[in-house]
């Protein structure tokens, strides 16, 4: 190791790094100030970012629950697709003025440039039943620019999503109370169609058909009892009028001795023809002619009257009080048939009508318990206890840009301008085969020499005063762009850049 250290010419690498030393400032020059003039025109990008996160209900909901079907998560997620449409992306770049400057991009690319800047990610904490966070970040040109839409976004979700909760737990709401207000209507309806049909039918409902019932049984055993009354009546009235005149007692006048006659053929007839035959009528008309003269002449004469007579008269009245009841118990009777038998037809209708109301009753009750749940759940989103977004860190300008600082960058730059000079130096030198020393003679061609001239040559040319003109000519450019602030146009740095460039040339 220590002769192949000796065996090293320093002094002729010393000298050939002196030789071409124009051709390493000029590589390291250039290599170094496209560096730094890409380093100070690259353009800076600064990142903002903002956190959301999903809250849990404050309020069990085995106790009280949301009406809202749309839980906090996927909500989210309906907000951001509606937030990171085509039409808000360009409302956005225009409203904070990213693209200022820039005609010559139309609005496709600028929806694409904005998605690319803009990120959003959920990460979960805790493991996998921790609480979800949203992470909302934008990168843009300068910090406070970043941090105001960032912001300006966070905003515009967590407004959405209250509003948009709010506005479905009331619609919920509006939606049931509707629906109660037109059950009731319908409820109250029903109740009066029912009304009406048990009053236009009240003698033929299914709840007193057992009374009826009772009533005609009874009313057939009272007609029963008239007609045995009537018999016997009859019986006792014919018995009278056919047995033999007291003679002991006063005398019959005409009139008498025709009305008993009268009385005789009417109970021979009333064996042939029936009650309302033409000749039992007359008869019983000419009867009673007879008997108001009979009355009328023993008031006048003031003689009395003999107890076959009262009997007879008082025969006559109990049948006639007995054929008038007859009369009424057949209308009830017939009037109770016909209600008897109009009752099963009633009993369906009125059925039909009462299940209507139940199954009504049932949609209004149903309708009136969701009613109450979606009040519930209306108070719960208004007051903010339900599950919902919230911001846990707002955005805040950044204070360094993305990427690595521009201190390791210019220190990068000088490294590599270094090693561009040393290829510069090292590189024509491994491609040169002449001979230019005694070694490589010694070593090539065996000979060993006893004295060596080099070789001059007279030239006008000075690499050396090149070298430095064209390293003045890029360094001056570099150096005023070093001395501009990191955060200044690109455009003022080039034109800066420029004047430089022209004024260095433009030196003898």
């Amino acid at each position: 190791m220590v002769n192949a250290l000796s065996n090293i010419e320093f002094r002729f690498y010393l000298w050939l790094f002196i030789r071409r030393f124009p051709l390493f400032l000029i590589a390291a020059v250039v290599v170094g100030t496209a560096g730094v003039a890409l380093t100070l025109l690259w353009p800076t990008s600064y990142q903002a970012t903002a956190k959301i996160l999903v809250e849990s209900p404050q309020i069990p909901t085995e106790l009280a629950k949301s009406t809202v079907p749309t839980g906090a998560a996927e909500q989210f997620q309906i907000i951001q697709e509606d937030v990171l449409s085509r039409q808000n992306v360009l409302a956005l770049a225009n409203q904070f003025a990213i693209y200022n400057g820039r005609t010559n991009m139309s609005e496709s690319d600028v929806v694409d440039d904005m998605m690319r800047r803009l990120a959003i990610q959920p990460t979960a904490s805790g493991g996998g039943g921790g609480a979800t966070v949203y992470s909302i970040s934008f990168r843009a040109d300068w910090p406070d620019t970043a941090a105001a839409l960032v912001n300006h976004l966070v905003t515009t979700i967590l407004d959405k999503d209250v509003r948009i909760r709010t506005q479905r737990a009331t619609d919920t709401v509006a939606f049931f109370s509707r629906e109660t207000q037109r059950l009731d209507n319908d409820l109250q309806a029903l109740e009066g169609n029912i009304l009406a049909f048990k009053n236009e039918n009240i003698n033929a409902l299914p709840d007193s058909v057992d009374f009826r019932r009772e009533r005609q049984i009874a009313q057939q055993q009272r007609l029963l009892i008239l007609q045995q009354d009537e018999v016997a009546l009859r019986k006792r009235l014919s018995d009278l009028q056919s047995g033999p005149l007291d003679t002991a007692a006063t005398p019959l006048t005409p009139t008498e001795q025709s009305l008993l006659a009268l009385r005789q053929s009417l109970f021979q007839q009333q064996a042939l023809f029936s009650d309302d035959s033409p000749t039992i009528t007359a008869l019983r008309a000419r009867i009673a002619t007879l008997e108001s003269e009979v009355v009328g002449s023993a008031g006048q004469s003031g003689a009395p009257r003999n107890a076959r007579d009262i009997e007879i008269d008082s025969i006559d009245d109990r049948l006639e009080a007995i054929a008038a009841e007859r009369q009424l118990i057949e209308s009830s009777i017939e009037a109770l048939d016909r209600s008897i038998a109009e009752t099963p037809a009633n009993e369906t209708k009125l059925n039909a009508l009462e299940r209507d109301r139940q199954n009504v009753q049932a949609q209004y009750d149903s309708a009136v318990a969701r009613l109450a749940e979606a009040s519930t759940g209306q108070q719960i989103e208004l007051l903010l206890k339900g599950e919902r977004l919230s911001l846990i860190e707002s955005a805040v300008p950044p204070q360094r840009s993305l990427g690595p600082s521009r201190s390791v960058l210019v220190l990068a730059t000088f490294a590599a301008a270094m090693l561009a000079g040393l290829a510069a130096v090292i590189t024509p030198e491994l491609l040169n085969r002449k001979i230019r020393r005694p070694a490589e003679m010694i070593g090539r061609l065996q000979i060993v020499p006893f004295v060596t001239v080099p070789y001059i040559k007279r030239s006008m040319f000075n690499p050396a005063r090149l070298g430095l003109r064209i390293s003045i000519l890029i360094a001056v450019p570099a150096l005023l762009l070093a001395l501009g602030t990191g955060d200044a146009p690109r455009n003022a740095l080039i034109g800066h850049a420029q004047v430089s460039l022209i004024a260095t040339s433009s030196t003898p």
